[in-house]
């Protein structure tokens, strides 16, 4: 039992959602505010809390109240920049939001200022930021990482990469005693620890073939793992703790830094899978529209909610086929005249086979996206206005996957003008 001080109650909460255990860290904050409702530390709480819970306009409304009583509070002028970039796309209005924070002593602010500046494509004003924050705080790996991410968006392939390899890989510490540095020679035998998301997995799969000559372990998911072997027969893909801890060990996404690559000669490659039998005498449409991701502000940034798609499922000579998995937003049961393939997938070989019989795929920037555009399918790909550092700036095709055209957002806020265009193409 934890006692129910403010102090302890307030150390608990930040801890749950600096863990991203956002469910108990909004139960926490609800009792914190119930038991302390004009503790500035619970007022602001209980914003994150309907902020993670999904009640937006509710923590927007509650976060203005009591700024009016507490315009010197730094956590909530922070809270309000934050809700003004998810709920409004808003970004230069978050700027202001936060560097009032700033000036108020909030010591994170910087970061999310430079995010703001890094998400409006002013890079040179986001490194100034992530620069002041490094100053201050200089082992903060999320602005080291983040400052990272913003000259690889610029294709800065040196400058980014030799930040973003100090990226937090500390759930994997117990997987190796051996860990590749850089300068380090790669050994005859070497490990891959698949990190990050299945996107990634299977973007960076391509440097596998530059790895020829070594003997290969590679560490991957139970879903990926049939799928991987199928296409590289030559690599031995096995559970992460089977890995042995003594071999060189190197992450799939630190693969072109490792091989000493660049972003102006990305490997080429097409993976493989048998078309499922899907038979349909309309054109068959592969579609997903939810993202998952371990930060709201990311996954808000990449979901397009199903709803705004209606016209493309209604269409006389299309079918629709969902591939959506994580359906947290219920679109195949609103939308019943989906056929929902994805209730069937075990794993990514079945996926990968689906997608193969798709005439065309529309997607928002998550594992299908990837999967799609590896398996040359024809993909008509959703990147959000602030899309993530392995797009770069690419606005119409993208050196990644030869059959993906893009379709990035002109407007912050909608996603009319682009899905229109979709449909055009598709009925074309």
């Amino acid at each position: 039992m934890i006692d129910d001080s403010a102090e302890t109650l307030n150390a608990f909460v930040t801890i749950l959602f600096n863990k991203r255990d956002y469910k108990k860290a909004v139960e926490l904050a609800e009792k914190m505010f119930e038991i302390y409702p004009n503790d500035i530390r619970s007022i602001v709480n209980k914003v994150k809390a309907l902020t993670h819970s999904g009640k937006m306009m509710e923590a927007e409304k509650f976060c203005l109240e009591n700024l009016q009583k507490h315009q010197d509070s730094a956590s909530l002028w922070f809270q309000m920049g934050f809700l003004q970039e998810l709920i409004y796309c808003n970004d230069r209005k978050a700027i202001e939001c936060y560097k009032a924070a700033a000036e108020l002593g909030n010591a994170a602010a910087e970061y999310n200022i430079a995010v703001a500046y890094q998400k409006l494509g002013e890079f040179s004003e986001a490194e100034k930021y992530y620069k002041q924050m490094l100053q201050k705080f200089p082992d903060d790996i999320n602005s080291i990482t983040s400052l990272g991410m913003c000259y690889l968006t610029q294709k800065k392939f040196k400058e980014g990469y030799d930040l973003y390899f100090k990226r937090d890989k500390s759930k994997f510490k117990d997987l190796s005693r051996n860990f590749w540095q850089p300068d380090d020679d790669l050994s005859e035998e070497i490990n891959v620890i698949c990190d990050q998301g299945y996107g990634d997995h299977i973007m960076f799969s391509r440097y596998f073939r530059l790895l020829k000559g070594l003997k290969v372990n590679v560490g991957a998911r139970e879903s990926l793992r049939e799928f991987f072997q199928t296409n590289f027969p030559e690599i031995n893909f096995i559970k992460y703790e089977d890995l042995n801890p003594d071999i060189q060990t190197v992450f799939i996404t630190d693969l072109p830094y490792v091989l000493g690559a660049d972003f102006e000669h990305i490997p080429e490659y097409t993976l493989e899978a048998a078309p499922a039998e899907i038979l349909s005498n309309k054109l068959k449409v592969g579609f997903c529209w939810e993202a998952g991701a371990a930060g709201i502000r990311t996954m808000i940034n990449r979901t397009i909610h199903v709803k705004f798609f209606e016209k493309m499922f209604n269409l006389e000579k299309v079918q629709v086929y969902s591939f959506q998995y994580d359906d947290t937003l219920g679109g195949n049961e609103k939308y019943p005249q989906m056929i929902n393939l994805a209730k069937d997938f075990k794993n990514f070989t079945a996926t990968a086979s689906a997608l193969k019989a798709m005439d065309v795929v529309v997607t928002v920037d998550t594992s299908i996206a990837h999967l799609s555009g590896a398996l040359g399918v024809k993909t008509f790909l959703l990147l959000p206005y602030a899309s993530d550092w392995r797009w770069f700036e690419d606005t119409k095709t993208t050196p990644w996957y030869r059959s993906v055209e893009i379709f990035k957002q002109k407007d912050c806020i909608s996603w009319e003008r682009e899905i229109e265009d979709i449909v055009k193409r598709i009925t074309s």
